[in-house]
């Protein structure tokens, strides 16, 4: 098993002062490389707030030596990678990956991008409408309405208030030539070796690693570092006060903030890990426990919040019912006497040692982690911790410390709560800027903030007991030749059962799948509605049962899917097996009473209309699904069916279900052979049902040579629009002919649809399989141009593009290794695998070597053969298309090339035909 091991990490720091943290990682194919740059939204200038955000865009678009926008894009991905950025608070972050032979000339135009960005007026004017449009596609976004009210309610001096995005109002305020000028002068103060620091995980030697650095970024000036002497976050008199906010969608949630200093820095003993830990427990005797037998909440979160280098809002977010919001003083109340049963409880070390145990173990054996998130991470903390100290970060080092801990739950004071309450209707009086939000705050009541702090730990509440599921030696078995592919255990009519041993990883884990294919569930609409409360009533009362299996690494996933549902079983396999007959026995046992009925109905009902309100470019891909895949509801329909479901129907549903079924298992990963042909027999006695046959998982088949429209009502102003290219058929070569277009198409249609001609802030093209049918997509969503406009663009392009294929000749050999490597990259974790060969298993792949014949396929193709497969799409002969659209604000004609149908049964009819 290969980990990441950041002992072995060197660190650097060159002559202008600049410092790098060089890895190796697990296995050296690909470099990666993150930057951070202290130069976040809080140095904007107040009269151009936003100016780091759009500094960041701006360096995109052409540098000295690359001087095309997205050039840097480009080379990229000749380099067989990508590139991206972000900015955050105190920082900004420009990483990319790439072969790690295409470092030596990938690194060079990194550093030109971020030291000599051209930052000319016209593509400076061209990002501004960008910058626009994403502000423009946000302004409906729940979360990023409660973030700017967030800015308002905190002290106006701290740069956290400033408004981060940025819009065309703001730099449009003067000239375009001024705007340039604040530009140029904000990158030379904060685009300095002060302020940078970088992290690169690379199998080439250290020495050429330094010697190009000191080449590159070498040259960067070393200038001064940016300040950080901020004032307090919140003044005193916005704490201990309560936020109303109304949302746009059906919410009902309170968020309770901690105001903390930077405690989260304390890697050794880590304590707000250990008290989201506790509060944060769904076991019985918790909190959320509790405060679901009272029928208040059905979800806690602890610990999330923004942070910054030296503050950090530690959040306990409860998502509330309708109950629960008028017992809000109530639930406030249980927080605090379970806040009185931790701080009574730290003297009692063997809880925090075995916190620090399930660490130790999470890391010890954890899954080949994705190394561009963790580039990112690192580069970041040179700016906070030590050379030495970094290393330290992965290991278990902490250290039980009750002075520590006690000094961070003094925090947790109720004078200092910011308590925020969103509900529909909720009483507000100011309405934030830019978003538009309705909002109001108060003072708590001082004799009710007293009474919190004089909460006593409660005796129907408890902190977690010795965790039952924690294996005292995790073992490797011996190695079966017989079962290093999966082979058949055991078939009969209504049950088949595989096993597969994992040679590849040597880690105590692995992976169980059971896939129930229920036709009672399938029947229609209603029979799907009943299905959906069915689960979640089924998890709901799962939850606290196991979840004491969930914090030591036993992972489980009930859920369904268009044939039935499956349950998936992950994690150490000491006691999986147990865990997975138990979940098996409890799917055929647990019967939910009405009122839990009655609360999951409310909520499918609530998520329901929540995804209709979703963004137009989500819900034109989720009707994609539902037109293409046959036995996929619409949630429009589902939202009816669900609340005309009564609880005798539900439970008549899942009993006819539970009573004639498909069962297919698979196990995967550290157990011996016996351990398997066991489990396969327990499983059997465990599921009579098992006596029906499978079900297909049908595609809708779109005519070639056909335009169809279909229209998707959407609540959102912007426009969008869909073009999905349905290939032919689902054989290796259209797969791999539907993959080669979509990669083409990818770069070219961005950079001219949303770099050029500003089309819309969500412009992209995507590979996307229905069932493995192939397919690719291209979408725009623009809050300036309708959908016919959208479509006429789209169209234009694609069909430019493949009439002049030629031009892609000369990146052929680029296109193909990439493609070539994609496909054989390596499965990164245990888990990786088990999904991929249960994916196979699903499409009765049963060489289980999918990729490498698409590979093959891939390796022998010639340019020639793309052409003239390109030819034969854009005259229109081998792919179906669809076009779905959503009008937004506009009132124009709708586009109207094709045959246009909106009903959904319609339009899946018409597929039958």
């Amino acid at each position: 098993m290969t980990t990441l091991n950041l002992a072995q990490s060197k660190f650097i720091t060159l002559k202008n002062g600049m410092r790098v943290m060089l890895c190796r990682p697990p296995e050296g194919e690909a470099a990666y490389v993150s930057l951070s740059v202290k130069a976040g939204h809080f140095y904007d200038p107040k009269k151009y707030q936003g100016l780091a955000h759009l500094l960041e865009h701006a360096l995109f678009l052409g540098s000295q030596h690359l001087p095309k926008a997205n050039e840097i894009n480009d080379l990229a991905e000749l380099c067989g990678g990508s590139i991206n950025a972000w900015t955050g608070t105190e920082y900004a972050n420009y990483h990319f990956h790439c072969h790690e032979n295409a470092l030596s000339a990938m690194l060079p135009a990194f550093c030109d991008m971020i030291a000599h960005p051209l930052l000319e007026p016209d593509a400076l004017s061209k990002e501004v409408e960008a910058i626009e449009a994403e502000f423009q596609f946000k302004r409906k976004d729940d979360l990023r309405r409660l973030y700017q009210i967030h800015k308002e309610t905190c002290n106006p001096e701290h740069p956290f208030s400033k408004f981060s995005v940025g819009n065309a109002q703001i730099f449009r305020r003067e000239s375009i030539e001024q705007l340039q000028n604040v530009l140029i002068s904000h990158h030379q103060r904060f685009y300095c070796a002060s302020n940078m620091a970088m992290c690169i995980f690379s199998s080439q030697p250290e020495n050429m690693l330094t010697d190009m650095l000191e080449e590159q970024f070498g040259i960067v000036s070393r200038g001064s570092p940016a300040p950080a002497d901020w004032p307090e976050l919140y003044l005193p008199e916005q704490m201990g006060t309560q936020i109303n906010i109304e949302p746009l969608q059906a919410a009902r949630r309170m968020i309770v903030t901690f105001p903390l200093p930077g405690l989260h820095n304390n890697y050794q003993v880590k304590p707000l890990d250990y008290i989201s830990h506790l509060l944060g427990d769904e076991g019985e005797g918790s909190l959320l426990n509790y405060l679901k037998q009272q029928n208040w909440v059905t979800n806690l979160i602890a610990g999330s919040g923004i942070e910054g280098d030296d503050f950090k809002d530690f959040n306990v977010s409860f998502q509330l019912t309708q109950e629960g919001l008028d017992k809000r003083e109530d639930i406030l109340k249980a927080l605090f006497s379970f806040l009185a049963l931790i701080k009574s409880g730290i003297s009692e070390q063997w809880r925090y040692e075995e916190k620090m145990q399930l660490f130790a173990l999470a890391y010890q054996y954890e899954d080949a982690p994705k190394l561009m998130p963790v580039a990112c991470e690192y580069s970041q903390h040179l700016f906070l911790y030590t050379f030495d100290e970094i290393p330290l970060f992965r290991t278990p080092i902490e250290t039980y410390d009750k002075e520590c801990l006690d000094e961070a739950l003094r925090y947790f004071d109720a004078r200092r709560i910011r308590v925020k309450l969103i509900a529909p209707g909720i009483d507000t009086d100011k309405q934030c800027r830019y978003y538009d939000a309705k909002y109001a705050i108060k003072s708590l009541e001082p004799a009710f903030i007293q009474s919190l702090n004089e909460e006593s730990a409660s005796a129907q509440m408890a902190l977690p007991p010795p965790n039952p599921y924690l294996g005292k030696e995790y073992a490797l078995c011996l190695p079966d030749s017989s079962f290093v592919k999966p082979a058949l255990l055991h078939q009969e009519h209504g049950y088949r059962s595989w096993f597969g041993q994992d040679h590849q990883f040597h880690s105590p884990k692995g992976d169980i799948y059971l896939s129930f294919d229920t036709e009672a569930f399938c029947a229609d609409v209603n029979a799907t509605a009943a299905k959906r409360i069915w689960l979640a009533c089924l998890n709901d009362a799962l939850q606290s049962r196991y979840y004491r299996a969930e914090i030591a690494g036993l992972h489980y996933r009930l859920y369904g899917h268009q044939a039935g549902f499956s349950l998936h079983t992950r994690g150490f396999t000491n006691q999986q097996v147990l865990l997975a007959k138990q979940l098996i026995s409890a799917i055929n046992t647990t019967v939910p009473d009405r009122e839990q009925f009655a609360l999951r109905k409310s909520m499918q009902i609530q998520n329901l209309q929540n995804s209709l309100m979703n963004k137009p470019t989500n819900r034109l891909f989720s009707r994609l699904s539902v037109l293409i895949q046959r036995n996929t509801q619409a949630p429009v329909d589902l939202l009816a069916a669900v609340s005309e479901c009564s609880y005798d129907h539900m439970m008549d549903t899942a009993q006819s279900a539970l009573g004639h079924y498909y069962l297919e298992t698979f196990m995967h990963g550290n157990w011996s052979g016996d351990e398997a042909k066991s489990f396969c027999k327990d499983v059997k006695k465990l599921t009579p049902g098992a006596s029906g046959a499978p079900l297909a998982r049908s595609v809708s088949r779109l005519p070639a040579g056909k335009t169809l429209l279909h229209h998707v009502p959407s609540e959102h102003d912007d426009a969008a629009v869909v073009l999905y290219l349905q290939a032919p058929s689902a054989s290796i070569e259209d797969t791999v002919f539907c993959m080669i277009l979509e990669q083409m198409l990818s770069g070219p249609f961005f950079n001219v649809l949303r770099t050029q001609k500003q089309l819309g802030y969500v412009v992209g093209t995507g590979y996307v399989p229905h069932n493995q049918h192939p397919g690719m997509a291209l979408y725009v969503q623009s809050p300036r141009y309708p959908a016919a406009d959208i479509l006429k663009e789209i169209t234009q392009f694609l069909f430019n593009q493949l009439n002049e294929i030629d031009f892609y000749s000369a990146y052929w050999h680029t296109i193909q290794q990439n493609l070539l490597k994609q496909l054989h990259e390596h499965d990164l974790s245990l888990s990786m695998k088990s999904q991929r060969l249960w994916i196979s298993l699903g499409t009765a792949d049963y060489q289980f070597n999918r990729n490498a014949r698409l590979a093959a396929c891939v390796k022998n193709m010639t340019f020639d053969t793309v052409r003239s497969y390109a030819e034969r799409v854009a005259n229109r002969q081998l792919y179906g298309e669809l076009v779905l659209f959503a009008n937004g604000h506009f009132n124009t004609a709708p586009p109207s090339t094709g045959v246009r149908e909106d009903d959904i049964a319609t339009f899946k009819s018409m597929m039958h035909q």
